[in-house]
């Protein structure tokens, strides 16, 4: 019973792997490593070495006068751009003082032009031969649709001064301001 067991036991045993795994991640067979003495000799040679700084250092010196060379042209380029950058903020601020004059100069002509406000009251129709041309009255309404006025407050507007609609008859409405203006 003790080798039936034995038996057992040693059936759901994996077999060992062929293949091993050492430190460097680098997978062999048993047979396949070599041995340190039949192994390739390493790529640095401390009798070579010497030659080859020497010849980086030889490299690097020749290199300097080309990296001061392009050192002093990118110092140069820089200063154009900062030079470059000056002239466009000094014209932006050129353009920014003339627009707010132009906004000054503005404001002062419309102060003193003649609004709407200004239009004398009408006291007979437009049929009946007012001094209220259509053209007038038109260009009343632009101004004051230039201004932000609403369709109705321009309709009120002509109601109380007095101004006759074009047919003579009737009052002005939103409705007929929105449709002169289209």
């Amino acid at each position: 019973m003790n080798d039936f067991l034995k038996n057992l036991r040693t059936t759901g045993k994996k077999e060992s792997a062929s293949v091993k795994k050492n430190m460097d991640t680098n997978y062999f067979t048993p047979g396949e490593r070599r041995m340190s003495k039949e192994r390739r000799p390493s790529a640095f040679n401390r009798s070579n070495s010497i030659p080859e700084k020497e010849a980086r250092k030889q490299e690097i010196q020749d290199l300097i006068p080309v990296i001061a060379e392009n050192t002093t042209q990118l110092v140069k380029e820089i200063g154009r751009m900062a030079e470059v950058s000056e002239m466009i903020m000094e014209s932006q601020m050129r353009q920014q003082n003339a627009m707010a004059d132009f906004f000054e100069s503005l404001k002062t002509f419309m102060a003193n032009k003649q609004g709407p406000d200004d239009m004398p009251i009408a006291t007979t129709s437009y049929a009946s031969g007012t001094h209220y041309t259509k053209d007038d009255i038109i260009s009343t309404i632009n101004r004051m649709r230039d201004q932000g006025a609403t369709f109705s407050t321009i309709a009120e507007y002509l109601r109380d001064k007095g101004i006759p609609t074009f047919s003579g008859r009737g009052q002005w409405h939103a409705q007929t301001i929105h449709r002169l203006c289209k």
